[in-house]
């Protein structure tokens, strides 16, 4: 059998009391607990998909006159 639980981002000490209370509560039953952190999944800038990121904003001439739509200034 394996159990998995998802912690919310929380603190490391947070997390140190909540393994700790879930060993002592196995321990009590008498069930062996072996306890390792999930692998970090890599960078996820790595697998960036700009497809599904892209926005059609409808401008044709951005690229030209990126200046004029970022910073207001006048168009070329």
């Amino acid at each position: 059998m394996q159990l998995t639980i998802t912690l919310p981002d929380i603190l490391p000490d947070q997390v140190t009391r909540v393994m700790t209370k879930v060993r002592e509560f196995f321990a009590q039953e008498g069930i062996p607990v072996e306890i390792k952190p999930d692998a970090p999944k890599g960078d996820p800038w790595d697998n960036l998909n700009l497809e599904d990121i892209a926005v059609d904003t409808g401008i044709t001439d951005f690229a030209e006159n990126h200046d004029h739509y970022l910073y207001g200034t006048p168009r070329r």
